[in-house]
This record gives C-alpha cells, structure tokens and sequence, in this order.
C-alpha cells in the first residue's frame, strides 16, 4: 500500500489559485498548473485534472502504464482546447500536467510543462529530478547558450514550450522507474521550484527520515512553509508519497 499527501496553495501575490491537484485510487496523482487571463489558469488546470481522472477510472490500476498516461494527457488536451472555444475570455489558457501512477513496485509517469518529479532515496538520503522541464530556458541550457545559473535570472524563465491546451498536437513525455521501499515521490508545481533550490529540497527531505522511516506529512509542511518564506510569488502544489511500511506518523502536527 501507499501512502500519501498533497496539498495546494494559493502564495502570498496571487488572488487565486491555478494549480490543482488530485490523488485518487490511493495510487494516481495528478498535478497541474494553469495559466491564461481572468480565471483561464484556474480553468484550465481543473478541467485538465478532471480530464484525466474520467480517463483513468475506466482502467485497473495494474492495467496502467506510461503509454495510458500519455493517453490521458492527450485527451485532458482535447478536453481544454474544445473549451477553449467557448469563450473568449478563456482563448489564452494552458496548463502544464503531470500524472503519476503507482503499481507494484513500479511509478509510471508522463508529463508536458514544467512540473516537476522528483524521487528522494532513503537510504543513500539523495533527490532526483526525473521529468524535464518544457521550457525556453532548458532549451538555452541544452544547446548549451545559458548555463545552469543564468536559467535562474533569464528574463524568460517562467516560458514553458509545452502545455496542454495550446495546441492539437502535443508531444508527451513519458517513462518509468522502480518504486521500492526506499523511495520517496515528490510531484510540485514551479512554486516550489522557483523559490526553493533542489538542494534545499534534498536537505528538507533528509531532515524528515527518521532512522529507516520518513516523515510525509511534516515535510509536505515544511516546503511549503520553505516556499512561503522565499516570497512564495506563485501558487505552490505539493504531493508526496511513499510504501505505508515507510512511512512514520510521528511528530504530525
């Protein structure tokens, strides 16, 4: 069995919050974060969450894998689009879209935008970053124009290249790990990310092992209250997860 928590806030400069989140069938997870005038991010990302949860509750859990996630972000992208259409004041909305699946001791993932997962081993008390940002900088970054700080303070570093909801055709990036006792899944919005560096990501969550056991729900807490201190200038979406036999339910507050 697996264990889990998410959580979703609004930060401390926007009115309203355009991310969503959902963990369903105790094991998918679903992160999105929108973007579009008026109320079209908050729109976008709920109508691409709900997309794929009516996607997904037509399969068994074991009969998912990283090509019925793709599936599934491409539908959520039809669904948007055909909205889209509805009203002009939502014609600029998009959402990035990230969606996780867990089964045996395997994580199926796929994703389009900046979202991001993260796999927190501990044993060896290390994160790693799995997906890849869609974005204009880690384009700079991989022809090799901008180096890894300058990503940072590039003037168009919240750019995403792709999203659901922009396009019909939308290129999806997919995958899978193994998932094992010591693993610990961190799905987040560029809430965290951008106000958060990895490495105080790696040490929140070290801080939160307790001998052979970690602590979920106190680390969800304290990145985002991480985030809040940074300035949190963007809403921030948070989902942790990992086995039950894990996790430790000590010191909740």
């Amino acid at each position: 069995m697996i264990t889990n928590y998410g959580i979703s806030k609004t930060g401390l400069i926007r009115k309203n919050n355009e991310d969503s989140i959902s963990i369903f069938k105790n094991s998918c997870y679903i992160l999105a974060d929108g973007m579009g005038g008026y109320d079209g991010g908050e729109t976008a990302s709920q109508l691409a969450v709900n997309a794929v949860k009516s996607f997904l509750t037509k399969y068994e859990l074991h009969a998912i894998n990283e090509q019925v996630l793709t599936n599934a972000i491409q539908f959520a992208n039809q669904e948007v689009l055909k909205h889209k259409k509805q009203a002009m004041t939502l014609s600029s909305m998009g959402t990035t879209l990230i969606v996780v699946v867990i089964h045996g001791n395997v994580l199926y993932w796929a994703h389009v935008g900046d979202s991001r997962l993260y796999i927190f081993n501990n044993k060896i008390e290390s994160i790693t970053q799995i997906t890849e940002d869609h974005s204009f900088v880690m384009h700079l970054f991989k022809e090799g124009k901008i180096n890894f700080s300058e990503m940072k303070k590039h003037p168009r570093q919240n750019e995403i290249t792709r999203a659901v909801g922009i396009k019909p055709e939308l290129v999806v990036d997919k995958g899978h790990l193994t998932f094992d006792i010591n693993s610990v899944m961190l799905l987040c919005s560029d809430g965290l990310t951008s106000m958060v560096t990895d490495q105080s990501i790696n040490n929140c969550m070290k801080k939160h092992k307790i001998i052979k056991k970690f602590n979920l729900k106190a680390c969800m807490n304290e990145l985002i209250d991480m985030t809040y201190k940074a300035g949190a200038e963007d809403n921030v979406s948070v989902i942790l997860a990992c086995d039950e036999s894990l996790e430790n339910g000590v010191n909740y507050e």
